[in-house]
């Protein structure tokens, strides 16, 4: 499988990025937010097959101490191939000069990022906004 990776957003199609989230299950995002949160993230990372957006994952951080990995998603027909593990591997280099590199993991994806030597926190929180995002992400759900 020859997959191109590509930290580019000038050709981006945000709708397919939209529909990335969609399939993984995170619900509908719109094109415009997706792109803005894009563009104002340091590091992003695209993942193609042919002409196929097949992944994506990008950062949000602070400049210096803190560096989260985000929205890393691959659609389900391409996952267990090595794309995601590559995207977070690129996106973990870049993140190498910050204090601490901290991410999310969606529900159910857990051993995904244990497998890759990621440690789960003691203590996270989330302020939910939504009973979905308390049953989703909290010990309450």
């Amino acid at each position: 499988m020859n997959v191109r990776y590509t930290t580019s957003i000038e050709t981006i199609n945000w709708k397919e990025v939209s529909d990335i989230f969609k399939a993984v299950g995170w619900g509908e995002r719109l094109s415009e937010q997706v792109k803005l949160s894009f563009e104002r993230s340091s590091f992003k990372r695209f993942a193609y097959i042919s002409d196929e957006l097949v992944g994506v994952g990008r950062t949000v951080d602070d400049g210096y101490y803190y560096g989260w990995i985000v929205d890393l998603a691959v659609l389900p027909k391409y996952q267990r191939n090595g794309i995601g593990s590559q995207i977070l591997g690129e996106l973990e280099n870049d993140l190498k000069p910050f204090l601490t590199t901290m991410l999310t993991a969606a529900p159910g994806k857990s051993s995904f990022y244990e497998k890759l030597g990621w440690h789960k926190q003691r203590s996270a929180y989330i302020w939910p906004r939504s009973e979905e995002q308390i049953r989703s992400f909290s010990e309450h759900g």
